[in-house]
């Protein structure tokens, strides 16, 4: 049962006390064996629901206290989160000022590019038109022609210096022309160099801001996720905590009513055999001691403290299971009168018979989880008698008989009386 449908039952744990409280006297002590076994029955199922909040808050306080262990890593790794990213923005910052920088670069080195061109472009006009010159006078430009009539004239120094400069002038021409073919490939690789900068640049910087945002998301999300489990764990553990109380308070009532039942029915049996002894008949019980309910069948759980094979936890297992198949009929170890025969719980269908005094003790046996009953309240049976039929309702794991031994109404080792 859960924490949240807890409270449903408590009420109805406690609606019924208070029905029983304030029931006439007449009817509230009406049958008090058929009682102890209705709260027999709560006092086991408050028991297996306090069992119950006992493992959900353990489990609860282990996730919790998990989260707590992991939260300071969580927070690390937001914190280097946030750094890393910090770094990526700071070098992104960088990065924008170096493509700022390219780019500028770039429109410089575009313009000096376009200039050379048409640098190299005049030069080459320039070429092509001495070279048709030179080509239609039959290798003679117009200039050198000018220039060697003038050294024919007379004044040769002077006209041969005139064609050495027209000579040297081509030269030059020639030699520009080479240099702006170089400088213009030359800053055509740079050009090229920059524009691959500049994509290699626009892509690292998105590249590492993304990362390291994504990053700081998933570090934040990781971190949140732990505090509002840690959150939802400790309200989760106050909420276990009071219903375990609530549950206790109710478990503690039902016990007083079980002894109070016991002490009850114990004084009844007494008045019984007192009426029996004046009647003249024999008593319930002797001192010849209690039969094997379930003879030629192993024990195979004893008396003691155990880990309970359903709920987990160490508790006093109050008898002895005999490892009987299911449909095995079961036998009274001791004459007797029935003090409950029904549905108890945890208990499964179970029998209990009261034997009297035995060894100056009031003794009684209980045979539970069976598949049928053979006696009901009230009856008398004798050592022997079949009772009922093996089987494995109520809390049970499979086929087997639950023996208990009550002496003065407290649960007993049942080995030394079988």
């Amino acid at each position: 049962m859960t924490a949240r449908t807890l409270p449903r039952a408590l009420l109805t744990v406690l609606l019924a006390a208070v029905m029983i409280a304030t029931m006439p006297p007449s009817l509230a002590h009406a049958d008090p064996r058929q009682q102890k076994a209705r709260v027999d029955e709560r006092v086991e199922e408050l028991t297996r629901e306090h069992a119950d909040l006992d493992r959900e808050l353990a489990r609860t306080i282990a996730e919790r206290d998990a989260a707590q262990e992991a939260l300071p890593d969580a927070e690390q790794a937001l914190a280097d989160a946030q750094d890393e990213l910090a770094d990526a923005e700071a070098r992104d910052a960088e990065l924008a000022s170096r493509l700022t920088s390219a780019e500028n670069a770039q429109s410089d080195l575009q313009r000096e590019v376009e200039e050379g061109e048409e640098e190299l472009e005049r030069t080459q006009t320039s070429m092509t038109r001495i070279a048709r010159q030179a080509y239609q006078n039959s290798g003679v430009t117009s200039e050198m022609a000018l220039f060697l009539s003038l050294a024919e004239s007379g004044n040769g120094a002077t006209g041969m210096a005139r064609v050495d400069s027209a000579v040297r002038s081509q030269q030059r021409a020639i030699g520009r022309l080479d240099q702006q073919r170089s400088v213009n490939q030359n800053n055509e690789a740079k050009l090229q160099a920059i524009s691959e900068e500049i994509a290699d640049l626009k892509e690292q910087a998105a590249e590492v801001v993304a990362e390291k945002e994504a990053a700081q998301a998933e570090a934040a999300a990781r971190q949140a996720e732990l505090e509002d489990l840690i959150d939802t764990s400790e309200r989760a553990s106050r909420e276990i905590e009071e219903n375990k109380a609530s549950t206790q308070r109710a478990l503690d009532e039902q016990r007083e009513e079980q002894d109070r039942l016991a002490k009850e029915i114990e004084e009844l049996i007494r008045k019984e055999e007192e009426e029996a002894r004046k009647r003249g008949e024999a008593p319930s019980g002797g001192s010849s001691g209690l039969q094997n309910p379930a003879p030629g069948y192993p024990v195979t759980s004893p008396f003691g403290y155990r880990v309970h094979p359903i709920t987990g936890t160490r508790r006093l297992h109050t008898g002895m299971d005999y490892g009987v198949p299911c449909g095995t009929p079961l036998r009274a170890a001791a004459s007797g009168t029935v003090l409950s025969s029904g549905w108890a719980g945890g208990y499964g269908y179970r029998v209990v018979i009261s034997h009297g005094r035995m060894d100056g003790a009031q003794i009684a046996t209980t045979y539970s989880h069976n598949s049928s009953l053979r006696v009901r309240a009230g009856q008398r049976v004798n050592q022997g008698d079949i009772i009922s039929i093996s089987g494995t309702t109520g809390a049970s794991t499979g086929c087997h008989l639950h023996f208990e031994v009550m002496r003065n109404g407290t649960y007993v080792n049942p080995a030394p009386y079988v």
